[in-house]
Formats: C-alpha cells, structure tokens, sequence
C-alpha cells in the first residue's frame, strides 16, 4: 500500500512495445472511498458525472444507458489529437462490478481501452473500488509521444480515480473537510 490516500498497487504500468508500433498500458488500483457501493454504482453509471471529472473530455452522446459516442482531446508532448471514442459498459453486476470498453480513433492514431470495476464493502457506508484498465495505443501518439505517453497515461488515469473517489465520497459523507477535501483521506 503506498501512502497516497491508502491506495494498495496504485500505478502498475508495463509496456512491451516496438517503436512506432502499438504501446500498451496497464494500471490498476483500488481507492476507499467514504460511501456505500450503491452511490459508488450510481456514480459509475452517470456519464455526466463520469464527464466531469475524466481529463479532456469534450462532449459525451449517450445513445443508451451502456453506449455512448465521446470526444476526447490528449496531449503527450508535442502531440496533441482528438480522439472520437465508442464507450460501452457491459457486464454489470450490481452494485459490485461492470466493465468499459472503449475504442476510437483521432488523425493518425487509435486506442482501445478495457476496464475492469469492482465495488466491495469495506465498512458501513464505505467500500473500495478496484480497477484494473488496460489501453493499446496505436499510430503517432505510440511512436512520437511513447516516452511521454506512459508517465502522462499514469498521471491522468491515477487522478481521474482520485477526484472520482474523493467527489463521491464528499458526497457519501454528507460533504467535505478542511480544505474541500473529502474527510475520507
């Protein structure tokens, strides 16, 4: 467990690749967060919500409540594309587990992405949300930005989970503490 907010084996990154090819990225973690699994699964499953906080999001399409169309902006370096992304959610199982797929595609490059939830009680009215998310990133964002493309990957995934966890857990305990930080950390 490192000492960011009690979260156990937050960051795992591998990344075989060849250069110029396909990069592939693996991370996982598993934050408390200060509320029970149904506003967790509540959460997870509002797309404006999710919208909110998920780093260059500019616009979510539901077309119904488990696809939706996204555009989302990314910047590794000196690259920066817009990626048009199919989102699904599918094996839900609630409240304890779901997965999201996404697939798209900007100028010169694709990614697919593929995560894992799941919600387990921990106390009352607190649970921990594991994840585990695994992205393939193909074309100039792989081969001109594949330096910088796993620290900036980590960074905006591992914070994504954060501000989700502590946004919901400012919520699950009726606000935040000092600071406007959730009182769960």
């Amino acid at each position: 467990m490192d000492s960011h907010c009690g979260h156990p084996d937050r960051g795992h990154i591998t990344s075989p690749h060849a250069p110029g090819e396909t990069v592939r990225l693996e991370f996982s973690g598993a934050p408390e967060i200060a509320a029970p699994p149904e506003v967790v699964w509540t959460r997870l499953l509002d797309h404006k919500f999710v919208a909110s906080i998920a780093p260059g999001i500019e616009s979510v399409e539901a077309i119904d409540d488990r696809h939706f169309k996204v555009v989302s902006g990314l910047g590794v370096g000196a690259v920066k594309v817009k990626f048009q992304l199919d989102v699904e959610l599918s094996e839900l199982t609630p409240p304890q587990r779901l997965r999201m797929s996404a697939r798209g595609k900007a100028p010169g490059s694709g990614v697919e992405v593929s995560t894992t939830l799941e919600i387990e009680p921990v106390a009352p009215g607190r649970c921990r949300l594991k994840w585990n998310a695994t992205s393939e990133v193909r074309g100039t964002v792989a081969s001109v930005g594949a330096r910088l493309l796993k620290g900036t990957a980590q960074k905006l995934t591992e914070n994504f989970w954060d501000e989700f966890a502590a946004r919901v857990g400012a919520e699950g305990a009726g606000g935040a503490g000092a600071g406007g930080r959730p009182t769960h950390c």
